[in-house]
């Protein structure tokens, strides 16, 4: 008889436990999947992102082009730090610092630190002329200074592209943190 009372017991236990661990684990679904979307997103953009740039290296090599600001330039660089930024919280410690630090060295810390400060201001701001002088300020500092501001491989790649060698070191070191970042992020 003592057994019939355990095992009653036991079940009202586990159903107990069970329901009180339903919206734990509910929690914890809904985290990975938005993590899972978040690296989704961050593989796709830094994957079209490498292919534009072999594309607009290839073509500035053939055609004697620069690349377009949209893509390579300041505004560019901005977009992609934007991006990738926006995507950390979702991820994890670890991979948040491994990504920020590629980015880093893609980007540039100066251009990481405007981007950070830019990212969640509403796109109405931005197009303001005082949000645009401040990009053409920076765009100035760069070219005023660029030993001090040019750090990231992306901005070393525009600034030597009459330097062939360091222009193709800077493109491989490019290539490679994009490959190392889409790597680490593919769902």
């Amino acid at each position: 008889m003592n057994w019939i009372g355990n095992a009653l017991l036991a079940l009202v236990a586990g159903s107990v436990g069970s329901l009180l661990s339903v919206p734990t684990s509910q929690r914890l679904g809904e985290a990975a999947k938005a993590r899972f979307a978040t690296r989704q997103r961050l593989h796709g953009t830094l994957s079209a992102y490498r292919q534009e740039l072999e594309y607009q290296h290839d073509r500035s090599v053939t055609e004697q082009h620069g690349y377009p600001p949209e893509f390579a330039e300041l505004e560019g660089q901005e977009t992609l730090a934007e991006e990738v930024l926006r995507g950390l919280p979702d991820l994890s410690k670890r991979m948040r610092k491994q990504l920020r630090h590629d980015l880093q060295l893609l980007v540039g810390p100066t251009m990481l630190a405007f981007a950070e400060s830019r990212m969640w201001v509403p796109e109405a701001v931005r197009a303001n002329e005082t949000e645009r002088g401040r990009l053409e300020l920076l765009l100035r500092r760069v070219n005023r200074e660029p030993d001090r501001y040019s750090e990231g491989h992306l901005q070393r790649l525009l600034s030597e592209q009459n330097r062939l060698p360091e222009h193709d070191d800077h493109y491989q070191k490019a290539l490679e943190a994009l490959d190392r970042m889409a790597c680490r992020v593919m769902p």
